[in-house]
């Protein structure tokens, strides 16, 4: 397999979209053609087509769920930093891609590796006049002027802690720290953008490994709410741990890919819908159910808040309700006023997850309701 082959295929495990976007990724067996182009939304809510790419697979850590970890036998393979930008700039020039995506393995000292990745942003910010948008994986062990130097030419920056805290980090990895190295890198991040607006304006993010470790769904997203409220931190990926051959973890069993659609959707009401950590239900054990999304939980949990009129309620009432996102929230306060109750319920019918709403809403008082068989919404 060619180099750029390897470490396109060995980036697979760094996340730049959740599962929400799965759909976005059609990959296909032909690594030659689509299988290293990834969506990524932005926080504007535009969609780059991502290179996704390592600049190295050498890696002197240990982390014990890692494909590329010291311990793994795999050929080792690196660019140069002259070497990925050309590569990059044909694939751009070409339309097949239109942002990079760079991580990578930490080749002997990490200082080093993450100053061969910023020289690599460097040469397409200012040789190649690349203006466009560069997430820039920031590495363990780097010192804060670098993550500044980084920050300055990157769009976005991630810092990955993978578990929520030391205790289960080094469960993990022998050589990574949180809370004197990768919370410290987020700080610096945060406190560096807030002081120079008008750099990292697409922000910074983190990643976790669901499940790795054995923490509970309540320690990750405790961590995650710090982050949002004192770092304001973008946002935050999950990835349901799966065994890789040979790591130490190969045998351990994979963790519930549902466990990560429930973390995505908890994170969305923290960070869009104006829920609390302690608003959300976990189970005695922290985590949260797997049969019931989080916010239909908090319903069941909430009859008192219940019917919402939907002629009267404001847009973070109306995110109260399952089935209503910002979307459809947006809908109701815009074309309210105009609508009659029938063109509101016809219009309704459009919005995918008008079933899961009805039972939680009233239009003018009266409850609406579909029948099991017929398309025609009427009132109870």
């Amino acid at each position: 397999m060619s180099k750029i082959k390897l470490l396109i295929e060995a980036a697979r495990y760094d996340l730049c979209g959740d599962c929400l976007l799965s759909k976005e990724i059609k990959r296909t067996k032909d690594l030659n053609r689509t299988r290293w182009i990834y969506p990524e939304l932005l926080p504007d809510g535009k969609k780059v087509r991502l290179l996704k790419v390592l600049f190295s697979n050498y890696c002197e850590n240990d982390c014990a769920y890692c494909s590329i970890s010291k311990f793994m036998n795999i050929v080792r393979v690196s660019f140069t930093s002259e070497e990925l930008a050309e590569i990059f700039v044909n694939l751009y020039q070409r339309g097949l891609v239109n942002g990079l995506f760079l991580s990578s393995g930490v080749k002997g000292n990490p200082e080093k590796t993450m100053r061969e990745l910023i020289d690599t942003v460097w040469l397409l910010r200012k040789k190649y006049h690349f203006k466009g948008y560069v997430h820039l994986k920031i590495l363990p062990g780097v010192s804060l002027q670098t993550v500044e130097e980084a920050v300055r030419l990157a769009s976005r920056v991630s810092v990955n802690l993978e578990v929520p805290n030391d205790t289960y980090l080094r469960k993990v990895s022998s050589k990574k720290e949180i809370g004197k190295d990768l919370l410290e890198k987020l700080n610096r991040i945060s406190v560096t953008k807030e002081s120079q607006p008008g750099i990292l304006k697409d922000g910074f993010t983190t990643q976790f490994v669901v499940g790795v470790a054995e923490e509970s769904d309540f320690e990750i997203l405790q961590t995650v709410d710090k982050l949002y409220r004192n770092l304001r931190l973008s946002r935050a990926y999950y990835s349901a741990f799966q065994p890789i051959p040979g790591t130490p973890l190969q045998s351990k069993p994979p963790t519930n890919l549902m466990r990560e659609v429930r973390l995505y959707q908890a994170d969305y009401l923290i960070r869009k819908y104006g829920f609390t950590l302690k608003e959300l239900s976990f189970d005695n054990r922290g985590f949260l159910s797997l049969t019931k999304d989080p916010k239909e939980s908090w319903a069941l949990q909430h009859p008192e808040f219940f019917p919402v009129e939907i002629t009267r309620a404001d847009f973070f009432e109306l995110l109260r309700v399952p089935g209503i996102g910002p979307k459809t929230a947006r809908w109701i306060l815009k074309t309210r006023e105009a609508l009659s109750t029938y063109q509101i319920l016809n219009a309704l019918k459009f919005y995918p997850n008008l079933r899961r709403a009805l039972p939680y809403i009233t239009i003018k008082g009266k409850r609406p309701r579909k029948p099991a068989l017929q398309g025609e919404l009427f009132f109870i």
